[in-house]
């Protein structure tokens, strides 16, 4: 058993691998991807670290409640429009912090 530390630690290093793959920084880009129950939290935590930002989609709210509870995942959305225009802030305050 490998438990949380484990999990998050191989997510964060397959999402900077990705990133390395197509020749992109983290920084200020990013790394969409889905499901919140089980194991599946330590991705927008992952993220996180590696410095991306993370989108992750879940069609469960309980999933969504909980791992935002735990800390796992910082802000939830269900408006699209309020997600994007988030997203671009957030990509350009990145980009200013370079």
């Amino acid at each position: 058993y490998i438990g949380p530390q484990g999990i998050v630690h191989g997510t964060t290093i397959t999402v900077l691998n990705g990133f390395r793959k197509i020749k992109k920084s983290p920084q200020g880009n990013l790394f969409v991807t889905s499901g919140l129950g089980g194991m599946s939290g330590a991705q927008p935590k992952a993220g996180n670290i590696a410095g991306c930002i993370t989108v992750c989609a879940e069609v469960n709210p309980k999933a969504v409640h909980t791992r935002n509870s735990q800390g796992w995942v910082d802000e939830v959305f269900n408006d699209l429009n309020e997600l994007v225009s988030r997203v671009n802030q957030k990509a350009q305050d990145q980009i200013a912090e370079d």
